[in-house]
């Protein structure tokens, strides 16, 4: 894939990326102060004319009655907020931040996140742990691959690192 602008106006969007604080320790952002909104939609029409299905979009899975996870008796360990998000710049597993490709109005590139509330936050006292260890939530990721903007605005697919799950570890003291 090599779509890309030569104007070298627009070729330091790139470089002027800012990621809001509150979006750094996730990896991931909705809300970006500079994003490059012309440049984007341009390249989203682009790939969308060369009917590339690149983009990827997950929605949430509410089960029914007794598949239903959480109900009756069920208590998740760690608080956690589950949501769908469609990022607007993310870090790349090298560290990197990158624009990644979504219209704001319509958007194009979607998944699926579980952020822990408080990281390395005390279990529920609700479970039972030996004194001999200590339990914590803990953030866990995986790897998916989104669309994005390299620093020349070309278009890239790049693996980003994504908050997939609040787990409840044990530790022996």
């Amino acid at each position: 894939m090599n779509i890309g602008f030569e104007d070298p106006k627009l070729r330091r969007a790139g470089e002027n990326l800012e990621i809001p604080d509150d979006c750094k320790g996730i990896g991931i952002c909705e809300d970006i102060p500079n994003y490059p909104e012309d440049i984007v939609k341009s390249l989203i029409e682009d790939l969308e004319k060369s009917n590339m299905s690149v983009f990827n979009k997950d929605t949430l899975y509410v089960p029914t009655g007794s598949r239903r996870v959480g109900s009756g008796d069920d208590m998740e360990l760690c608080k956690s907020k589950e949501q769908i998000y469609a990022p607007r710049a993310a870090r790349a597993t090298d560290g990197q931040w990158l624009f990644i490709v979504n219209d704001k109005n319509r958007p194009r590139q979607t998944f699926r996140l579980e952020i822990c509330q408080t990281d390395s936050s005390p279990c529920s006292s609700a479970a039972y742990i030996q004194s001999s260890y200590q339990a914590r939530c803990v953030q866990k990721y995986i790897i998916r691959e989104m669309i994005g903007l390299d620093r020349e605005n070309k278009i890239v697919k790049q693996d980003i690192q994504v908050p997939s799950c609040c787990s409840c570890v044990m530790k022996n003291l």
